[in-house]
């Protein structure tokens, strides 16, 4: 929550100090409720699975978003985002991770909350909407495996990566209704890395600025010994947001 709320902060700041012909100003705060798939291995060939072995609580995740777009052509537009992705389970594994051996019943709890930083520009604005850039995907997470019976084995790695991410985003407003229907997609492979993450969205926004947009959201994360993290998740599932527009 602190750091929405320094999101949130200078949007403030922000807006207080601009006119609002100058500068448009989109936020947006909701919830996600993916669902938790795949496997994740630290430092051994054997894998937390997340599918059979590993039973992990599908708990709301909050998502805030903020964007300033302006009219100046060559400096590209911001948009900051953050997003909580945590959530706890037990089950059993038979395996190494972090150093530690494990045998039989653990509870696992992760954390791969992350903020994105996203520079780009307004290819078409009309009705027809089409932005294209860069994000920059910084992770600040960890995993905890705990064996069950006993507290004082346990195993906690830490992820701390920033991951460089294409971005695109098209929107169809659709005219004298308020309505619009919207894709967005970041997306990077490399080196045996590949990071996707796609959103489709029905949206509603008022003539005052106050709307609604709801969703699928679709995130998978493959990760081939990145910070002696190898991994193929994928979390997916809906979301609906309050948004403001001015």
């Amino acid at each position: 929550m602190k750091k929405q709320l320094s999101v949130l902060a200078i949007a403030s700041l922000f807006s207080l100090a601009t006119q609002a012909d100058m500068l448009g100003v989109y936020a947006g705060y909701g919830h996600w409720k993916p669902d938790f798939k795949g496997t994740i291995a630290n430092g051994s060939t054997q894998s937390l699975d997340f599918d059979s072995n590993i039973n992990v609580d599908d708990d709301n995740q909050s998502t805030l978003y903020i964007a300033f777009e302006h009219p100046i052509p060559v400096i590209p537009n911001i948009r900051v985002a953050d997003q909580d992705m945590s959530s706890s389970g037990s089950g059993t594994f038979t395996g190494t991770f972090g150093g530690q051996a494990f045998a039989g019943d653990v509870d696992t709890d992760f954390d791969l909350s992350h903020r994105d930083y996203t520079l780009y520009y307004e290819i078409l604005d009309n009705w027809v909407n089409l932005d294209l850039g860069l994000t920059g995907r910084k992770f600040d997470g960890y995993v905890r495996v705990t064996d069950a019976n006993n507290a004082a084995n346990e195993a906690y790695e830490t992820f701390n990566e920033t991951l460089p991410m294409l971005y695109g985003k098209a929107r169809f407003d659709l005219p004298l209704t308020g309505l619009s229907l919207s894709a967005t997609l970041n997306y990077i492979s490399h080196s045996g890395n590949t990071v996707t993450d796609t959103a489709f969205v029905l949206g509603y926004e008022t003539s005052f600025g106050l709307g609604i947009e709801g969703g699928v959201r679709n995130f998978s994360l493959e990760l081939d010994d990145e910070d002696d993290f190898t991994s193929d998740l994928e979390f997916d599932g809906v979301f609906v947001n309050a948004t403001y527009h001015f």
